[in-house]
């Protein structure tokens, strides 16, 4: 089945999961478990699906295989945008047929998860490699009028949670590492510019 909606999401570094998950836990967030995902960012050279401020993600979540487009963000104070999700059976076989028609794989994401549901809700503790931990708060909307509702929902538990709505990223996971692997290539071809 095909979902389309809009995700309405937040994200923030931090520097220690425990208290934010104790938290978590006195406002009775029920614990759906932790697992592993394995996220493959893909572009292709006629799309340039990155560079429009979209995604295109094959994503192994301990062996339930999805395949997801995120399009541009909706506003500057969080990583929300539509979503289209659909399962699929076999991630190298998606990942075969991207390759046919063209697409190249641009990044690999590779995080830890805890989830948890607050009502409506997803909370989600991640330890993602190269990156460290964050939060994440999402929930979906239809709509716009849903959306704006949505976000004041997950403005107001951030608060509940102690955390500040100012140090909410508009960055994705995908976008920090590309940005880090930017600054590595910058700084090696300083350090050979001096040894030269």
């Amino acid at each position: 089945m095909v979902l389309s909606m809009i995700e309405v999401e937040t994200k923030l570094k931090i520097d220690c999961v425990g208290p934010i998950e104790e938290r978590i836990k006195e406002l009775i967030g029920a614990y759906k478990g932790e697992k592993t995902e394995i996220d493959l960012y893909f572009d292709h050279p006629n799309m340039q699906i990155l560079s429009g401020g979209r995604a295109l993600r094959v994503r192994d979540a301990d062996g339930k295989y999805r395949l997801t487009y995120k399009g541009p963000k909706k506003d500057d104070e969080t990583t929300s945008r539509e979503e289209i999700e659909i399962g699929i059976e076999s991630a190298r076989e998606m990942v075969e047929i991207l390759d046919e028609l063209g697409f190249y794989e641009i990044c690999k994401v590779k995080k830890l998860r805890k989830t948890y549901l607050l009502k409506d809700l997803i909370i989600t503790l991640d330890n993602v490699a190269d990156l460290g931990e964050f939060i994440e708060v999402e929930g979906k909307a239809s709509n716009d009028r849903e959306f704006e509702a949505k976000k004041d929902e997950i403005f107001k538990l951030l608060k509940k949670l102690g955390l500040s709505t100012g140090e909410i990223s508009q960055r994705s996971y995908l976008e920090m590492l590309l940005d880090g692997k930017r600054e590595l290539s910058n700084i090696d071809k300083e350090n050979m510019i001096s040894h030269e």
